[in-house]
């Protein structure tokens, strides 16, 4: 299978993966074949990819740290949840306890040390893919800088309920897709205490986990908000969820930026670790995070276009890719198969026909626009 952008899609093309709505239900399922009136829908739901068949790449396979079935029920759970929380009603804080244990199981039993999450996501489940797919990667953080379990229980519970507080935001600066005014700036920021005001309102809270969704906004140089803590005094597992957050905020689509490659995600946190980020937690995910999942379309130092296929977990931003383009554009009749451990002179330099890199020196706007949207 390949990912395809929903503007590239044509009828005949058969779904790969399946597609979700908000709620953990399906949308369009794996073996489903495209229509113009499905890839329309596709597009007013704002999603930007989807994993398409495609005979040149059937051994292709996409292995996740959680299942898919355990990702679609954690999604869901959280999206009934927040449901009852905006009717006022009690937040089911007994199965969100539940799902997580078996999030932690799923994470520990991984057996790779290389991972990916796949990032399918619309404008109108942004909250509910977005703090699952956090929860999933600061559990993996987690994993290999050797948490106890328990400190992962509260790491994946905080992480999960950290955006929750974005319940209260008024609907039109919750869709707002232009510049946000200075007022609206102000509310934005209120979302982590938001957060915490409402984890705490059940007698079985959890306290820590209530201080990563407080801090998971906080910078390392004092820069963050609520309350600008610098260094220690902000938690590690709020540390933690601080990067998973950014990471996954930045390498999907928004209204006023497309998304970043996952390697441009890393090099913006490698760029500011020490000054933004704790410097351990952005080492950790730079060595196990895979800068070039499988599926994803590469342009090689050559010129040529190729495609994914295998993750070498000795060095990730090495992978075996399949080339599928010649220099010029004019697709290969036998594409062929480079494994750039071997292949040294060869490199990716990123997507094709993508704009230049983002600076790892963005300046603090993207935050508050991304503070919103993330």
């Amino acid at each position: 299978m390949i990912r395809v952008r929903v503007e590239d899609l044509r009828p005949g093309m058969k779904i790969a993966y399946p597609v979700f709505r908000e709620d953990g239900s399906i949308l369009l399922n794996k073996g489903v074949v495209l229509t113009e009136n499905y890839i329309r829908r596709l597009f007013e739901l704002g999603f930007e990819s989807v994993f398409i068949e495609h005979e040149l790449f059937e051994d292709i396979k996409v292995e996740e740290p959680v299942t898919l079935e355990t990702k679609r029920k954690v999604q869901r759970i959280l999206h009934e949840s927040v449901k009852k929380l905006q009717r006022g009603e009690a937040n089911g804080y007994q199965k969100i306890q539940s799902v997580i244990q078996e999030l932690i199981e799923e994470v520990l039993d991984y057996p790779g040390v290389i991972f990916y999450l796949v990032q399918l996501g619309s404008k109108s489940d942004a909250l509910f893919v977005h703090s699952v797919n956090v929860t999933v990667i600061s559990l993996m953080i987690g994993k290999f800088q050797n948490l106890s379990r328990l400190q992962l229980k509260k790491l994946a519970l905080g992480a999960l309920l950290h955006d929750v507080g974005k319940i209260r935001f008024p609907p039109e600066i919750f869709y707002k897709e232009g510049p946000l005014t200075e007022e609206e700036r102000k509310i934005i920021r209120m979302h982590p205490v938001w957060s915490r005001e409402i984890i705490q309102k059940h007698a079985e809270y959890d306290f820590l986990a209530s201080v990563i969704a407080l801090q998971h906004h906080e910078r390392m140089n004092g820069s963050g908000y609520p309350y600008g803590l610098a260094g220690e005094e902000i938690h590690l597992l709020s540390r933690i969820c601080a990067c998973a957050d950014v990471y996954d905020a930045l390498t999907v689509d928004r209204p006023y930026r497309k998304r970043f490659s996952y390697s441009e995600a890393l090099e913006y946190l490698m760029g500011n670790a020490g000054r933004l980020f704790d410097l351990q937690v952005v080492t950790t995910m730079v060595r196990h995070i895979a800068p070039y999942p499988v599926g994803e379309t590469v342009k090689l130092s050559t010129g040529e276009i190729a495609v994914v296929i295998k993750l070498n977990e000795g060095l990730p931003i090495r992978p075996v890719v399949r080339v599928i383009k010649d220099r010029e554009g004019r697709e290969l009749e036998t594409p062929k198969d480079l494994d750039l451990m071997s292949e040294l002179t060869v490199s990716i330099v990123g997507r094709p026909e993508e704009p230049p890199p983002p600076s790892s020196n963005m300046e603090e706007e993207i935050y508050l626009q991304e503070d919103f949207f993330d």
